[in-house]
Order: structure tokens, then sequence, then C-alpha cells
């Protein structure tokens, strides 16, 4: 366990502190457990890695867990366990305990701010660092809001260039999209609960809150554009199976006419080579003539039916019900 004591400061005639916990063990959490009088359900929750953000009041002391971007994700993550990082909050008028699993870069720069400003004589009260930490949780989000700007443009512009398959990378997109959105609209509604607890913090509180809604519109746009590029590629990739199936099918439109004008013929010339020895025809002097005209009339009959009805016209339909 990596303990950090932030700041000591003393307000209003009253003493607190910030402590900041990596990393803690059981044995660890059990400790500041009964050190700080922590509820045991509230500190087992710290250590797991599914809970979504929540507050809890337990008289004086407040519980929450908030979950800020994780700013080293990969590009293909896309579940809030991937994407995010979770901190766990205590607050009291005592003190602010900070509990995490490992470094969160943009977290240690919020707590250097708030030394600079104990060292400063500022003042620094159990809330302003509650709503602070809160407030770092969501604009940890302005960098992803970011990051798929820039991938929604790439991905729109492979949906138009018909650049490979790219559903899965719509998928992801749209995963990616989903799981920050949750993660701040359940950020910023813890604030009205705050903000009956803090009223005196109300601009603070509708900073917090203006900024999250801020980002959520971001996401839910990008979730929405993800939405309708992937449904476009699905209509295009379609339309692209509908011209090939037509294709298919004039080609065998085609081989089916000809196959109807050889029918006849095949026949005629399948009867006449039979070689049977008392065959009536095969004594006709014009008996060739005669099959030969014979085969010209059926395909000039066959034609014309076929003009009549509109096979032959590729510009139009044939009826069905007359044919």
């Amino acid at each position: 366990m990596i303990e950090d004591k932030v700041l000591s400061a003393s307000q209003a005639g009253r003493k607190f502190e910030w402590i900041d916990v990596q990393a803690p063990t059981h044995e660890d959490l059990s400790a500041l457990a009964a050190k700080y009088r922590l509820p045991f359900h509230a500190v087992t929750d710290c250590l797991e890695p599914e809970h979504f953000p929540k507050f809890e009041s337990f008289g004086s002391l407040n519980f929450l867990i908030v979950r800020s971007y994780d700013a080293s994700a990969s590009i293909d993550c896309d579940t809030v366990q991937e994407l995010t990082r979770k901190i766990a909050i205590f607050e009291s008028s005592d003190f602010v305990l900070t509990i995490h699993r490992s470094d969160i870069p943009s977290f240690s720069a919020l707590k250097d701010d708030w030394r600079r400003k104990a060292k400063d004589g500022q003042v620094c009260l159990p809330d302003q660092i509650l709503l602070a930490i809160l407030n770092h949780a969501v604009q940890s989000y302005q960098k992803p809001a970011e990051i798929n700007r820039d991938l929604l443009e790439g991905f729109e512009r492979k949906v138009f260039r018909h650049d490979g398959d790219t559903f899965e990378e719509g998928y992801f997109l749209k995963r990616r999209a989903s799981a920050i959105k949750r993660m701040l609209r359940m950020t910023v509604d813890m604030l009205p609960r705050l903000s009956s607890q803090y009223p005196e913090d109300a601009s603070l509180i509708q900073d917090v809150k203006e900024n999250g809604d801020r980002l959520y519109a971001h996401v839910e746009e990008f979730y929405d554009n993800v939405t309708s590029l992937v449904g476009l590629q699905l209509a295009l990739s379609n339309h692209r199976l509908t011209v090939a199936s037509f294709k298919t099918n004039e080609v065998m439109r085609i081989l089916t006419i000809f196959s109807v004008f050889f029918m006849p013929l095949n026949l005629i010339t399948g009867i006449y080579g039979m070689n049977f020895e008392n065959m009536p025809e095969l004594k006709w002097p014009h008996g060739y003539y005669g099959a030969i005209a014979v085969m010209i009339v059926m395909t000039l009959t066959i034609m014309i039916y076929f003009k009549r009805k509109g096979v032959l016209d590729p510009s139009r339909e044939a009826n069905a019900e007359n044919f």
C-alpha cells in the first residue's frame, strides 16, 4: 500500500486531512476501516473493479465511487473496466480518504494542485476537495471526446469509400461511446444529492454539472452519428448485394431466353437425327430446307411472342400473369 498524506489543514477551527491510498490489500483496508471507522461493506467495495459511480451517505460520512477516463487506454478498448479507473472516496468534516488500485497521472496533478493551495494559505475544505475530484472525473472524458471525433471522421471516410469491412469498427465505436455516456450520466446524477448536503457549494456543483452535461451532449452526438453511419453502411451493403443479385438474375434471364429459343430447334434436330430406317421424311428431296424453314418459323414465332410480352426489352417488366 502506498499512502500519501496530500494535505493537512485547519479551517474554521477544525483540522482535517486528505489521505490518498494506492493499491491497498484487504489487510490495509481493514486497518483503514478501523482507523477511520468506515462501514465494512463500503470498504469492501473499494477493491471491486465492477462498481459503477454511486453515492452513499452514512450520517456525517459520505462514500462515493467515481470513474475517470484512463488516458493510457488503447483505441480498441470498449468496456467500462478497460476505459476507466475507479476512485473510492470517503469524506467527512475531519478527513477525505481516496482509494484507487493504480497510479492515475491526472489525479496526481490534482493532488499537487491542492497541496499548492494549502501551502499558499487558500481555503481548503473537505467538500471542496470532494467536488474537485468529481470535476476531475468528469473533465477526464474531454480527451476521449476529442479522440472519438477523429475516429468518427475516419470511420465515415471508410463507410463512403467502401474501404473493407468496417462493421466491427463501428460496433466497437458504438460500445465505446455507450460506456462513456453511462459513466458521465451516473456521475452527474450524484450531484443533486450533494446539492442537498452542501447548499453553500451550489456554484461549484453547478460547474461540475455543466461540464458533465456538455461532455455528455458531445458523446451522445457521437453515439447517434455512429449509429447512423452503421445503419448507412448496412444499407449500402444491402444495396451492393441487391445490385449484384440483379446482375446475376439478368444473366440468368438472358440464358433462359436463349434456351427457350433453342429448345424447339433441338427437338427437331433430335427427331431427325435418330437414324431410323423407315422415317417417312428421309426421302423428301426438299426435307432439309423444310426443316430449316420450320425452325425459322418457330424461332420467329417465339421472338414475336416474347416481344409482345416485353421479355426481350430489359427496360420493361414482363407481365407475369399474362406470360
